[in-house]
């Protein structure tokens, strides 16, 4: 292979610029004056050097091709004289290789340079014109890098180091500001990210306040509602109790007095109970009694389910209703004691 026309390019390309800016500050009245060159030609020198680094690693390696095409190129013809027959240089390796394969006379003192000629065809890449070109360009190179080395840098070095000092001031400067820009910059991502994490606590600190008030005040109702609850219980038992001692009472009435001294004394305990109550109590047996008294034949009208909850909340709970209607005649009775034919024409479901 050969070197790649677009890197020969790229290196022609440096070449050029170099040669320009050395022409530049050759012609340059600053330079040659000997007096401190301008800020221009103080940047062409930078410049110019840039160009010189740049290019210096590719130009070592082009120049190692181009030396290992010469020293390739006088193997071959050592090669050709010490082989029978002569052949040209251009088939002298080819011609090695084989006879050192075929362990032919002389291919002991031939493997030798035969192993250095395969080493530098690996190296030597360029065709014969390409190393024309190429030692045609590292020749300008040299050139210009010897004007630039030899005759513009000891005009210019001096003010370029001391520009470049004052430079080197400046961006260290530069830098200086820029790291405690960005330790400021440090401290107040710190501090903000402190303070998010206080407002934070803070948030979580409330929101577990406000959800421990509420637990508190539900737990609160919770109780106060299990109060209610049980005070309502308690009432309710109590008024059972009640009851059931005033129906125990009432029989024991029933069964010394008779029948209507025990309504008498029904009404009494009635007459003693709020108005409201009374009134209800009153009027709820005197539809219930004119409804006997208007249908006597209806046995429904004279049939009362003692559990039944309407009648408990409207009847059965009031002072003196269960001695009254005891008084008037009704007996208690257990559905079982009941008439299955009276149960079935009254389409009752079950219970006393």
């Amino acid at each position: 292979g050969v070197l790649p026309m677009t890197e020969f390019r790229r290196a022609s390309g440096v070449v050029e610029q170099l040669e320009r800016l050395v022409a530049e500050l050759t012609s340059d009245a600053s330079v040659s004056a000997g007096a401190a060159p301008s800020d221009e030609a103080r940047a062409k020198f930078v410049e110019a050097r840039g160009k010189i680094e740049e290019l210096a690693p590719t130009a070592e390696k082009m120049r190692h091709k181009c030396e290992a095409r010469a020293e390739l190129d006088e193997l071959r013809e050592k090669l050709s004289t010490m082989l029978p027959g002569a052949p040209l240089a251009e088939g002298a390796i080819k011609a090695a290789e084989d006879l050192v394969e075929a362990g032919g006379e002389g291919s002991a003192v031939l493997a030798p340079l035969l192993k250095q000629a395969l080493e530098l065809e690996g190296v030597a890449t360029y065709g014969a014109k390409m190393v024309e070109k190429v030692v045609d360009l590292l020749q300008r190179f040299d050139v210009a890098r010897s004007q630039l080395e030899g005759q513009l840098a000891p005009k210019l070095a001096e003010f370029v180091a001391a520009a470049g000092a004052a430079e080197g001031a400046r961006r260290q400067e530069e830098q200086l500001l820029a790291v405690q820009r960005a330790a400021e910059e440090e401290r107040k991502a710190r501090e903000e990210e402190r303070r998010a994490v206080v407002m934070l606590l803070a948030e979580n600190e409330q929101r577990l306040q406000e959800k421990g008030a509420r637990e508190a005040a539900e737990r609160q109702a919770r109780e106060e509602d299990e109060r209610q609850k049980q005070q309502a219980l308690a009432a309710a038992q109590a008024e059972e109790d009640a009851l059931l001692r005033a129906e125990q009472e009432g029989e024991a009435v029933l069964a010394a007095s008779g029948p209507e001294a025990a309504c008498v004394q029904a009404l009494a305990a009635m007459l003693a109970a709020p108005v409201g109550r009374y009134r209800a109590a009153v009027e709820g047996l005197h539809g219930m009694l004119g409804g006997i008294a208007a249908e006597p034949q209806d046995m429904s009208f004279r049939l009362i389910r003692v559990a039944n909850e309407d009648f408990q909340e409207n009847l059965g709970s009031r002072p003196g209703v269960w001695l009254f209607i005891r008084g008037v005649g009704f007996v208690v009775e257990t559905r079982e004691a009941l008439p299955s034919g009276l149960i079935a024409s009254l389409g009752l479901p079950g219970g006393a």
